[in-house]
């Protein structure tokens, strides 16, 4: 990721993960050749990354859809799957912690996590961070 990128990045994960039983489809807009702070998008990448996890590995998905957009001075990540969905607030089951990581990741640059869910109808993450922001954290 450091040579290539966050897009190129993504791109490649989507690519490996990729089975006959699991479909993952990457797009990326709004990116056209800059790129974001080296933590920030080890950041996002992680993210995604747990967030294609869970959606294989409890949701039992068989398509995961990932968009990456960059808006002027945000950046917004949503992954959607066709999985089993969440019955309760996916926060509050202590064996979540995966979520709570990301959340937490997406917070350290200013940012949400949210999660949308219901059962049977799959799960959506969306992530959202302002580009440049500057925290103690990261000084």
């Amino acid at each position: 990721m450091d040579r290539l990128g966050l897009t190129a990045a993504l791109e490649q994960l989507a690519h490996n993960m990729t089975t006959e039983w699991l479909s993952i489809q990457f797009k990326a807009m709004g990116f056209s050749g800059e790129r974001l702070p080296n933590d920030l998008e080890t950041a996002l990448y992680r993210i995604v990354q747990e967030a294609i996890t869970n959606a294989v590995r409890h949701a039992h998905a068989s398509v995961v859809g990932v968009l990456l957009e960059r808006i002027e001075d945000k950046v917004k990540v949503f992954v959607e799957d066709d999985g089993i969905g969440i019955e309760d607030d996916p926060f509050s089951v202590q064996d979540r912690l995966g979520l709570v990581g990301m959340r937490e990741r997406a917070e350290m640059f200013g940012g949400t996590l949210t999660v949308e869910s219901s059962p049977g109808k799959g799960t959506a993450v969306i992530v959202e961070v302002p580009v440049g922001h500057s925290d103690s954290y990261r000084r």
